[in-house]
């Protein structure tokens, strides 16, 4: 990897902070993400953190004194997110601040931005000792809504209930969100608890991308984190799917709907560490992800068996999906469909249209990682967790090179492991 596009030091036991130099934006990034264990009992809590700390400060106790602030900043935008990624729960804090280059009044842009952020990881706003209750509670009913919301969009809430069903006896089962049950129970001194934990045990993986003297920068944060108490740091591993059962788990799940959400799992046995992987996200593409696929042209535009069909891979799992939304009655015509396709391209059946289409889509997508910050940060926080650092341009290469044989070889592999479908009731089918 070119140092002078990507540069990373370890700061601290288990925190390491990761340079992106790049001057064409008006708009650098700085991301904080915590990687830590997805684990039924601390999901929630997790999920729950960075939204509390969020709310207030010891310098900044509300949120109204939050947002001026970043206003005051050149409108400086701090913001979070929890993803799952694998076998982990990685938790973000993010800023968005304008370049010291464009500052009109000599501020220092990201010394005060920094400023901020620190006062919102380091000095929460207390109350005898724990997180401010009003806060909490507030945050939980937030949190309550959003895992809420998921039940309510039936095309997620099938996603999350296929990986429930194939994952049932795995880590990655667990919604990242945490359940409503989990959620309802977390008290302010329970969070407080888990922050000292999370702060002392994750995984600390610091981006920088843009303009900035990164020297300093990363002294900065040295010094910050200097003042954590780092412990015992999580042991984290993400194990594949092993293989598919011997026989396909069939759900079917009855709820007052209108409109059936077939999903249905499907082992790989090829992850992002495979020399296959490439291979393995052509055969995506060529099979259900983006309008020249099989599942599209095929199911959803030839037969008109579905309002939606599409396929995704899971490259930490080695698993891959796919979601259609169907009329009831087409249930079984739709599902066989999907499945005829695959073997299509077990028998052979991947045109060089198809190979083209597919490697044009996905050269694209490499090519536009240059095109925002929050591009260059997700394409290398990637590749710190892969642990392959690759340039766009080299994956471009990667891609050039597949065959339509390679993408046939690794179709030989995918196995059904398990059939979900979100249907009506009984009375209204």
């Amino acid at each position: 990897m070119n140092p002078n596009i990507f540069n990373r030091k370890e700061i601290s036991t288990g925190i390491f902070f990761n340079a992106i130099p790049e001057t064409k934006f008006k708009t650098n990034l700085i991301s904080l993400r915590f990687i830590a264990p997805l684990d039924p009992k601390t999901a929630a809590k997790n999920a729950l953190l960075f939204p509390v700390l969020l709310r207030g400060s010891v310098n900044f106790p509300d949120i109204g004194s939050i947002r001026k602030e970043e206003e005051s900043v050149y409108d400086t935008d701090i913001a979070d997110g929890v993803y799952k990624r694998g076998d982990s729960q990685i938790l973000e804090i993010r800023t968005s601040l304008l370049d010291n280059r464009f500052s009109i009044d000599g501020m220092d842009i990201t010394e005060r931005a920094i400023r901020l952020l620190s006062d919102i990881l380091f000095s929460p706003l207390m109350e005898n000792g724990a997180f401010c209750e009003e806060y909490v509670e507030s945050e939980k009913q937030m949190l309550i809504d959003d895992i809420r919301a998921q039940i309510n969009d039936k095309r997620r809430y099938a996603a999350q209930r296929l990986s429930e069903e194939m994952f049932s006896d795995d880590v990655f089962g667990v919604c990242e969100l945490g359940t409503v049950e989990s959620v309802e129970a977390i008290t302010a001194s329970a969070l407080t608890a888990q922050y000292q934990e999370l702060f002392s045990r994750a995984r600390i993986e610091i981006f920088a991308v843009g303009n900035f003297d990164f020297g300093s920068l990363r002294e900065t944060f040295r010094v910050l984190f200097s003042h954590a108490r780092r412990g015992y740091l999580y042991e984290q591993e993400t194990k594949p799917l092993a293989r598919a059962r011997d026989e396909v788990k069939t759900v079917y799940e009855r709820q007052n709907v209108s409109q059936g959400k077939l999903s249905m799992g499907f082992y790989t046995g090829i992850t992002v560490k495979s020399p296959d992987y490439t291979a393995m996200q052509l055969l995506n593409i060529v099979y259900g992800a983006g309008v020249t696929s099989k599942l599209f042209l095929n199911v959803r535009e030839k037969l008109s068996l579905c309002y939606y069909c599409g396929s995704s891979e899971n490259s930490q799992k080695g698993f891959l999906t796919v979601h259609s939304g169907i009329e009831f009655k087409n249930e079984k015509k739709a599902a066989d469909e999907i499945l005829a396709q695959l073997k299509e391209i077990q028998k052979g059946n991947v045109s060089e249209s198809e190979l083209r289409d597919a490697k044009l889509a996905l050269i694209d997508s490499a090519e536009r990682i240059a095109d925002s910050v929050g591009n260059m940060l997700n394409w290398y926080f990637s590749c710190v967790m892969n642990g392959e650092m690759i340039t766009p341009a080299e994956k471009c290469e990667k891609i050039l090179a597949v065959t339509a044989q390679d993408v046939v070889r690794v179709s030989q592999s995918i196995r059904l492991d398990t059939y979900y479908f979100l249907c009506a009731k009984e009375e209204n089918a």
